[in-house]
C-alpha cells in the first residue's frame, strides 16, 4: 500500500486545537502543516497537539516543518506537542534528539494534560 501525501484533520477539544497527521510529512507536507498551524494562531489557538499516530515517513524537511510549527506557536505565547509518534517517527525524533526540543507525549488525550500543566505552571509564576 503506498503512503499517501500529508493529511491534516483539525479539531478543537475545550482549549486545545489538534491537528491529526496523516501519510508523508517531507517537503511536499512542509507548506501544507505551516498552513494548517497558521490558521490555528489566526483563530486564536495558543495550545497546539499535533497527533502523529498517522505520520508514515518523516525526513529531513518533515521534521524541519515539525520545528517551524513548535516556533510558531511559541511566538505566540503558546505550546506545541507532539502526540502519539509512529515508531517510525519515534525512531527519527529518538536519532535527532527531539526529546529535548518537543514535548512528546504517547497519546493526545497526554499531550492535553501536559498542555494544561503547561498553562497552569506559567500562569501561577510571577511576573
Amino acid at each position: 500500500m503506498p503512503v499517501e501525501r500529508l493529511v491534516i484533520t483539525p479539531a478543537v477539544v475545550e482549549r486545545d486545537a489538534v491537528l491529526a497527521l496523516a501519510g508523508e510529512l517531507d517537503m511536499d507536507g512542509e507548506a501544507v502543516l505551516a498552513e494548517a498551524v497558521d490558521e490555528l494562531i489566526r483563530a486564536g489557538h495558543r495550545r497546539v497537539v499535533l497527533d502523529c499516530a498517522g505520520v508514515e515517513f518523516c525526513d529531513s524537511r518533515g521534521f524541519n516543518a515539525l520545528l517551524l510549527a513548535r516556533q510558531a506557536v511559541q511566538d505566540t505565547g503558546g505550546a506545541l506537542t507532539l502526540a502519539a509518534a509512529s515508531e517510525r517517527l519515534q525512531s527519527l525524533l529518538t536519532l535527532v534528539g527531539a526529546q529535548e526540543i518537543f514535548t512528546l507525549a504517547t497519546t493526545v488525550e497526554e499531550a492535553r494534560l501536559l498542555l494544561g500543566r503547561r498553562a497552569v505552571s506559567s500562569e501561577t509564576e510571577p511576573a
